[in-house]
C-alpha cells in the first residue's frame, strides 16, 4: 500500500481566501462563514487535481491559478453584504477599534471642537434672539466659535475619507 500524499495545504487555502474575505466590512461571523465556504472549495479543487495525477506542488498551484483573480471574488463578496451591515463595520466599528488609534483621536477631536465650537456660538445667538445689541465681544466669540466649528467638521470630513480610502478593494 503506498502512503497518501498530503491533501491539506491549508495554510495557503487560508492565507489566499483571507486576501479575499479580511478587506470585507462585514460582522466576523459572515466572514468566518465566507471564509469557510471558500476554503471549503479549495481544498474541493485541490483533491480533484490530486485525483488527477497531478503532485501536490503542481496541484496547489492549478487550484489556486484556477481560483482565478481575487477582486471580483472580492466584489461579489462584498456586494453579498447587505448595505446596512457594510455601512456599519466600514464607518462605526472602527471608530471603537484599538486597531485606529490615530483615526479615533481624529473623531474625538472633531467631536470635541464641534462642541466647543457650539458653547461658543451659541451665546451669541442667544444675544440675537432677544434683539440686545450685538457687541464686538460676540462677534469675537462667534467667529471663533465658528473656526472651531470649522476645524471639528474639517477633521470628521477628514476622517471619513480616510478611512473609505483605507477600506478600498485593495487588500491590506
Amino acid at each position: 500500500m503506498t502512503p497518501t500524499p498530503p491533501t491539506q495545504p491549508s495554510p495557503e487555502f487560508e492565507r489566499h481566501v483571507g486576501l479575499a474575505v479580511d478587506p470585507i466590512p462585514a460582522r466576523p461571523r459572515r466572514k468566518r462563514s465566507m471564509r469557510e465556504e471558500l476554503v471549503a472549495h479549495l481544498h474541493g479543487a485541490f483533491e480533484q487535481e490530486l485525483a488527477d495525477g497531478m503532485s501536490p506542488e503542481t496541484a496547489l498551484a492549478a487550484t489556486l491559478k484556477r481560483f482565478g483573480d481575487l477582486d471580483p471574488i472580492r466584489d461579489e463578496l462584498r456586494q453579498s453584504v447587505p448595505l446596512l451591515e457594510r455601512m456599519i463595520f466600514q464607518f462605526l466599528v472602527p471608530l471603537f477599534t484599538p486597531r485606529e488609534p490615530l483615526m479615533l483621536r481624529w473623531t474625538l477631536v472633531g467631536l470635541a471642537c464641534l462642541a466647543i465650537g457650539m458653547a461658543i456660538i451659541l451665546p451669541a445667538l442667544a444675544q440675537i434672539r432677544d434683539h440686545k445689541e450685538f457687541t464686538t465681544s460676540a462677534v469675537i466669540h462667534g467667529s471663533i466659535g465658528l473656526a472651531i466649528v470649522a476645524v471639528g467638521v474639517a477633521s470628521s470630513i477628514y476622517r471619513v475619507i480616510k478611512l473609505s480610502r483605507n477600506r478600498s478593494a485593495t487588500p491590506r
